[in-house]
């Protein structure tokens, strides 16, 4: 098995792989690039290979799963990271002494969004790395982090899946038809979003998402409150699913180790899952609210005279011209403009349901303006 075989992020491998090979290893790496394209991936690969442990297929199977303590990762829950969350969590991990391995590789994921005073905190490990530790940095967006800590870090820039990549692994995963077209487009170059619309459930969730405008120009206000119900099921089910998730690598640490994994490999692998249950809630609300930005930008690209090649929702043209010919220009923009709205209020503790529901009458309103 070649680790380094990563789909679409030749680039990358090549650049930490050879890093290892030289024993450059360096303190610190910033991941630039969408979300969720290979990030994973490739830190888990270098963590094992850095580690010396790519001769061993158990050691290196570890790694993969996420489930060496030489190797910790960080995800946000909320908006942000937070300034306790680097003194208690990260640095605690920077200053420990495993017992396993060489080399500590810390991964912060979404690292561009840490909040001021997190990442001042973070500056000074930066400034004073520990030994035998590397720190890697996921970014979306570069420029929301202090040139302070990205002048730090070396960068490897991290690339979208193209529509043939994606292609091949929606058929793997037995996506066929129109239904493979439409998640191809919706996932907008993420094999972990493609991943996630191959189960029946979420591209049926997707299609009600991008439905909201149309559903309710037809039902009437009264649909702002259906949507919100749907919308808390909808959460529910994502909780539910990554609490399975989670009980099932729980239950692999077996297969890695033994009857008696190590308690820090358990604490942290029970811990990541715990945040991530945590923070679905908004996750899955921001990425309604996506969905119906997608619908309106396609409504606004067919009205304009666009067609099947320019937009996400290709199952959909006929619904989408007659949404062009209800709602103006200005209003679908306006409606744009309220949903990434929201998006940010759902982050600083709004009530994310009587956001949704606001959203949606407010919706409903502009949809009537001549």
């Amino acid at each position: 098995m070649d680790v380094w075989d990563i789909p679409a992020q030749r680039r990358a491998a090549e650049v930490l792989s050879g890093a290892v090979t030289r024993d450059d290893i360096g303190h610190a790496w910033a991941f630039v690039g969408p979300p969720d394209v290979g990030q994973t991936e490739v830190a888990r690969a270098f963590a094992a290979d850095a580690n010396g442990a790519l001769g061993d297929e158990v050691l290196t199977g570890r790694f993969l799963r996420g489930a060496h303590p030489a190797y910790r990762e960080f995800t946000p829950v909320g908006a942000f990271h937070r300034k306790e969350d680097v003194r208690s969590l990260w640095l605690d991990a920077a200053n420990q002494t495993i017992k396993e391995g060489r080399v500590k590789v810390l991964r912060i994921v979404a690292a561009d969004r840490m909040n001021p005073e997190a990442a001042n905190a973070f500056l000074k490990a930066l400034e004073e790395p520990p030994p035998g530790t590397v720190w890697i940095l996921d970014l979306a967006d570069p420029a929301e982090l202090p040139d302070t800590i990205l002048s730090r870090c070396r960068v490897v820039t991290f690339a979208a899946w193209n529509a043939a990549q994606l292609s091949e692994l929606a058929a793997s995963l037995d996506l066929t038809g129109v239904d493979a077209q439409l998640a191809v487009r919706a996932a907008m170059g993420s094999p972990t979003v493609l991943r996630r619309l191959a189960d029946p459930t979420a591209l049926a969730d997707y299609r009600a998402h991008r439905e909201w405008l149309v559903r309710v120009r037809a039902d009437g206000p009264g649909f702002a409150l259906l949507a919100s119900r749907a919308l808390k099921d909808e959460i529910g089910r994502r909780v539910k699913a990554i609490e399975a998730e989670g009980d099932a690598q729980l239950e692999q640490l077996t297969e890695l180790y033994g009857d008696q994994p190590p308690r820090p490999v358990l604490k942290d692998l029970e811990e990541r899952y715990k945040r991530l249950a945590r923070a679905e809630q908004t996750a899955t609300v921001q990425q309604a609210l996506d969905d119906v930005v997608g619908w309106c930008r396609d409504a606004l690209v067919v009205g304009g005279g666009g067609g099947a090649d320019a937009v996400r929702n290709v199952d959909a043209l006929d619904a989408l011209s007659e949404q062009a010919e209800a709602v103006s220009a200005g209003a679908l923009l306006d409606i744009c403009d309220a949903a990434l709205h929201v998006r940010e209020s759902i982050e600083v503790n709004v009530r994310w349901d009587l956001a949704v529901e606001a959203f949606i009458l407010g919706a409903h309103a502009r949809s009537l303006q001549p």
